[in-house]
């Protein structure tokens, strides 16, 4: 529970992303805690973000209109990523993109191994 609250913020961020994003259904899960919506499009989305099919923003898992078999479980796994280093994961996320790209970041291939979700470019 500490997790949720410190990430707050980010939450709050992942809320309005979903606004943005015209929901179309809420669902709450307890294990990660997140809040999972369904939206309608990601048309603000940029850079490599642009085609994503679902994502995670703190607490709140957004799903698009192709979201893949599996692709709930990799966003749920970036959630208990953001309970396991509250505050500091978004941070630590960017840098290693940065680093080695989206395919080589070591919390996208924690997500994709233990998901079984596949990446489609």
């Amino acid at each position: 529970m500490i997790g949720f609250v410190l990430n707050i913020p980010y939450t709050i961020l992942g809320l309005v992303a979903s606004l943005l994003s015209i929901p179309i259904s809420v669902r709450f899960y307890s294990k990660p805690y997140a809040f999972v919506i369904r939206v309608k499009k990601f048309w603000w989305t940029v850079g490599y973000m642009r085609g994503a099919r679902a994502m995670a923003i703190g607490h709140v898992v957004l799903l698009g209109p192709m979201v893949g078999k599996n692709d709930l479980t990799h966003e749920l796994i970036h959630v208990e990523q953001h309970q396991r280093m509250p505050l500091i994961q978004p941070l630590l996320y960017y840098l290693e993109l940065f680093k080695n790209g989206y395919k080589d970041n070591k919390f996208e291939k924690e997500a994709y191994q233990r998901s079984g979700s596949v990446y489609k470019e």
